[in-house]
């Protein structure tokens, strides 16, 4: 069998804001207005920016048709309390067609709408509201282009409240995670993720929160050949320069099974049983005896440095 080759690293320190900046959000997305989230990604006025109307009718948009390179939640945030008002975001669906949803607004903070729009050609509010602006935003990324696990971070208790956090792994494909918050401490998604798309809370805030992502960082799955020989060569090379501390890790779930699938934010890591890659930090050979599902390699501190790991699987054929 052909070897297979990830790596992952370097890593930076956890940011606890990387997603979402301080905000105490209503039921539905939290606003991705962290430090992941550049400019070209998005921001809170992109739609519409700060003005103050004097009646019913139409915000004015920065253009005519404002168009997003992927479908966007669309962010309404108040300074005032606009709670009497409502706002209606009208443009286009994922598909282009016609779309149009109404939302209350929100008291000195962003409401948003529940779908995701492509386009906005109006957004019309129903008397004269206090300041507004108007927004979107596509994605939040993280340091160094790796997968990180995200963490939400209340100032309060959020217990009784849970969050879907979506986005994307390292190969493009979409899934979502879902966390209880916590009283006054971070959750922490089982899942690593390259980019985060949402972040949706259950029920109303009653404190401000915080999503940022972690110190710590996974590589690509290995998928194995379930047919072939079980035993399993690896190689964790660490790089030259700088350093780094890591742990191969395996699953004998599938999100792919055809009848026992397990999502990819409920698959259960096991960390090798041998001990010569369990928080090493030093260049390693290893063996799995019995073939996994996947296979990955997760760098379990920051690190100046970066880890290549070979896994090679025996084979059936000719010798």
């Amino acid at each position: 069998m052909q070897a297979k080759t990830v790596s992952v690293g370097p890593v930076t320190a956890a940011v606890t804001n990387q997603i979402c900046a301080s905000q105490t959000p209503n039921a539905g997305q939290m606003v991705l207005n962290g430090a992941g989230v550049s400019a070209t990604l998005g921001s809170i006025n992109n739609v519409a920016t700060s003005q103050d109307p004097a009646a019913a009718g139409n915000l004015t948009l920065v253009s005519t048709i404002v168009q997003f390179a992927q479908p966007r939640y669309v962010y309404v945030t108040s300074a005032s309390n606009d709670s009497a008002f409502t706002f209606t975001i009208t443009g286009t669906d994922a598909n282009w067609n016609p779309l149009t949803e109404t939302i209350t607004g929100g008291n000195t903070k962003a409401v948003v709408t529940t779908k995701q729009f492509t386009s906005v050609s109006s957004v019309y509010v129903n008397g004269n509201c206090g300041s507004v602006q108007v927004g979107s935003f596509a994605y939040a990324t993280f340091t160094g282009g790796t997968a990180r696990q995200v963490t939400i971070t209340p100032t309060g208790n959020e217990s009784s409240n849970s969050f879907i956090v979506t986005g994307t792994d390292l190969n493009g494909n979409t899934f979502s995670e879902t966390v209880t918050g916590k009283n006054a401490t971070a959750s922490t998604t089982n899942s690593y993720f390259f980019t985060v798309t949402s972040i949706t809370i259950a029920s109303n805030a009653a404190n401000a929160i915080v999503a940022g992502m972690t110190n710590t960082a996974a590589s690509n799955w290995v998928r194995f050949d379930d047919f072939a020989p079980s035993n399993i060569s690896i190689q964790c090379t660490v790089s030259a320069s700088g350093s780094a501390t890591y742990t191969v890790q395996s699953t004998l779930q599938d999100p792919n099974d055809p009848f026992s699938p397990v999502t990819e934010g409920s698959l259960t890591w096991v960390s090798s049983s041998d001990p010569a890659v369990v928080g090493a930090t030093t260049t390693q050979q290893s063996n799995f005896l019995f073939a996994p599902k996947f296979a990955r390699v997760v760098l379990t501190t920051t690190s100046t440095g970066s880890v290549s790991a070979v896994f090679l699987q025996s084979s059936n054929g000719p010798k």
